[in-house]
């Protein structure tokens, strides 16, 4: 499948271009929410057309139904679960149930951790793949396990990978959930209180603006490790960082990231705000221009303007 299939469309007025692989990369980002009715196969993972569709796209999913993001995913080429008035799908064209792999119990799955970590870390992985490739040509069904032997690629670390996966999915929605949770006690003040349910999963729902609000605060978290190449993240980063001085009312605003380069994009950047709001909700993209006009302001100059009193911190100095 071509990975860089694109679609162009019309979402409430706004024109949008979407590519499978900016899909794929959204499925990287953390695992799927609980399927209610619908679903996209994406990999080996079924998820919520509405949750992957705005994590690709950037546009909150209140801004559009189940049945429009299935038809947009049905034109890059992923399989989903029939509209209404469709046949059910056939069983060949559902994704392939992974067989459960072996020793699925604790023990088994610290050992395969243990087991995938010493791997990894004795070489890189490129090279050590090449090398096989190289070990196997002319190989027959004799000779093929002599050959791949020293490298390691046992039936236990397979079993060990395979287990490991099952669980993979959901570490990112972990990350940012324990992150929120074991930051809490540390930032809290004394008697201050909770205010709405906090949105300890990735996103915000229409209900909830932010990830904490308090009777004195408002927050967003954002666990993501940027790598470098973090165009959607740094989209993201800048609409929460707009939202947050929008839409705090008389509290004050914080913005959590993991890491120094995210403040210092957000501190630095002369990327403009328009440019960052590119793919956000129209209600935002609008919202600004109504508080900041058309002004093309970098987001280095919003930043140290009109977000100059949002506080910015590094996770890792509160959690350790």
């Amino acid at each position: 499948m071509d990975d860089d299939r694109a679609i162009d469309f019309v979402l409430n007025g706004e024109q949008h271009r979407l590519t499978r692989a900016q899909v794929l990369r959204a499925a990287g980002l953390g695992g799927p929410e609980p399927i209610r009715t619908h679903w996209v196969a994406i990999g080996e993972l079924r998820w919520p057309p509405r949750q992957i569709f705005e994590r690709a796209l950037g546009v909150p999913r209140t801004d559009f139904i189940s049945h429009y993001a299935i038809r947009q995913l049905r034109r890059l080429g992923f399989a989903t679960s029939p509209l209404p008035h469709e046949p059910a799908v056939p069983p060949a064209a559902e994704p392939a149930a992974e067989p459960p792999p072996l020793g699925n119990d604790l023990g088994s799955a610290i050992k395969s951790f243990i087991d995938l970590h010493d791997f990894f870390g004795q070489e890189d992985l490129s090279s050590r793949v090449s090398r096989l490739e190289d070990r196997l040509e002319g190989a027959d069904r004799e000779t093929v396990e002599e050959r791949v032997a020293p490298e390691g690629l046992t039936d236990a670390l397979l079993k060990g990978a395979l287990l490991v996966r099952t669980h993979a999915g959901r570490v990112n929605d972990l990350i940012h959930a324990a992150m929120i949770v074991r930051a809490l006690p540390k930032i809290l003040e004394p008697g201050e209180r909770i205010v709405r349910r906090p949105s300890l999963a990735s996103g915000n729902d229409g209900g909830r603006k932010f990830d904490l609000e308090t009777d004195r605060r408002v927050a967003e978290f954002k666990a993501a490790q940027w790598k470098g190449r973090d165009t959607m993240r740094k989209r993201l980063l800048v609409a929460d960082l707009v939202a947050l001085v929008l839409e705090r009312g008389d509290r004050r605003a914080e913005l959590y990231v993991l890491g120094t380069p995210p403040i210092d994009y957000l501190r630095t950047s002369t990327s403009t705000v328009d440019w960052a709001l590119g793919r956000s909700s129209p209600h935002l993209r609008q919202a600004y221009e109504q508080r900041f006009g058309s002004a093309a302001l970098t987001v280095g100059q919003f930043t140290g303007g009109p977000a100059a009193d949002v506080v910015l911190r590094d996770l890792r100095e509160i959690i350790g």
